[in-house]
């Protein structure tokens, strides 16, 4: 029976069709199988996930309790689907299956257990959004004790679907970022300190993010760009700089942010790690605030005021305190937000992807996924370590131009939406 891919754990209705398939049996350890062309009724298959690129599922094959205790065994084929699935059934086999247009692979036998159930057969689909729409088949099958098989009717055809998106590596160290509404901008009063202000912050609105995506748990480091680029042009490195490398890439111009984002994307991709319709950029302005805020109203995202030690920056207006930051942290030297993000506040200013369109105002009204496409200049977003917190707030704009680069301007990455 087909199965789309967003099929969870239906029983699967019997099927004859796969009754009359030569199967190309392959041996599992030393031992030798046999075919018997009468098909055992009785039998049912579920799948126990969706099937989709990049996860895990599995399916389990129920058999009447009258026949507790006896050999079971499976088989798969693919029409379509190329290269080879690792498989892993606990207690029984852990091997590579592989999938041919022209037959089947025994893949696994066991022993049922005493309600006549087979026990999980776990399997991944590799992390390849070629894959999406490439089908295999799962033929179940009974062994006696002689090593003969006999096809059941519990078949399984399934349909390989998408995961949107796909997770990133764990070296990647990404957050998992969910839709959803939020008020942006800032409602205080313009230029009363402590926070100072702009107009360019308001008025506050409802913006919705529609699509899931990542974004970076820290601000990209030296070693990173270095890893991807072949360069690091940060002044805050060498023996000056413990730990440079851990420390956010800085000097980089906005083209050459983009550039960085342009090439691990294809480095993503080529590994088999990037799914279709995504890509490694810069974030909007507005998925910017939306992760700075984390779900907070308030103007920093720890409350109402920053004070030295909970962020890289120059100076608390709230205490009057100068901060002592004279240059970069190691990403990651203080606390994260609520989504575990770092750094959202100060140490280097964070480039967006969106463009400074001139005006001194928000539109009015709600709006989804806001991207600004035109103007002279781009925004930047969180403050650094030199400078005053009214400028780390969560709310708090900047523009700056394209082609420069300062020693307390970096960036961070999303995994996103193409845009």
């Amino acid at each position: 029976m087909r199965q789309g891919w967003d099929s969870s754990a239906a029983v699967l209705e019997p099927s004859r069709r796969a009754m009359q398939r030569t199967l190309a049996l392959v041996p599992l350890a030393a031992s030798l199988f046999a075919l018997s062309a009468t098909a055992q009724t009785g039998r049912t298959m579920r799948l126990l996930a969706p099937v989709e690129i990049g996860q895990s599922s599995g399916f389990v094959m129920d058999y009447p309790p009258s026949i507790a205790g006896n050999g079971f065994g499976f088989a798969m084929c693919s029409p379509t689907f190329p290269g080879a699935i690792p498989v892993s059934v606990p207690g029984v086999v852990e091997g590579v299956l592989r999938l041919t247009p022209l037959g089947y692979s025994v893949l696994g036998i066991g022993i049922l257990d005493a309600s006549g159930t087979s026990g999980a057969f776990a399997f991944t689909v590799p992390n390849n959004p070629l894959l999406v729409g490439a089908t295999f088949d799962v033929q179940g099958a009974d062994v006696d004790g002689f090593g003969f098989m006999t096809l059941t009717e519990n078949d399984l055809e399934v349909v390989v679907g998408p995961v949107g998106p796909v997770v990133p590596p764990a070296s990647m160290n990404m957050v998992a970022i969910a839709p959803g509404t939020f008020q942006m901008g800032s409602p205080e009063p313009l230029g009363v300190a402590p926070y100072s202000n702009q107009a360019q912050s308001q008025p506050v609105h409802a913006v919705t993010i529609t699509q899931p995506f990542w974004m970076g748990k820290y601000e990209v480091t030296q070693a990173e760009y270095q890893a991807v680029m072949g360069n690091n042009p940060s002044f805050h490195q060498g023996a000056s700089y413990p730990n440079s490398a851990s420390r956010p890439v800085e000097r980089v111009s906005w083209y050459n942010a983009v550039n960085y984002c342009d090439a691990l994307t294809v480095q993503e991709a080529a590994a088999g790690r990037l799914p279709t319709g995504y890509e490694y950029r810069l974030p909007t302005e507005a998925e910017w605030e939306y992760c700075c805020r984390a779900g907070t109203t308030t103007e920093f995202h720890y409350g109402p005021t920053l004070l030295c030690g909970q962020a890289n920056f120059y100076l608390s207006w709230h205490t009057s305190s100068f901060c002592s930051a004279t240059e970069t942290a190691v990403v990651g030297s203080y606390l994260a937000n609520a989504w575990g993000l770092h750094d959202m506040h100060g140490n280097v200013w964070e480039l967006c992807l969106d463009s400074w369109d001139g005006s001194a105002n928000y539109p009015a009204g709600a709006v989804s996924d806001p991207f600004v496409t035109s103007g002279p200049f781009l925004v930047i977003r969180g403050g650094s370590w030199q400078h005053y917190s009214n400028n780390c707030r969560s709310a708090n704009r900047n523009n700056y131009n394209p082609t420069n680069t300062d020693n307390d301007l970096g960036f961070r990455v999303v995994c996103a939406p193409v845009r």
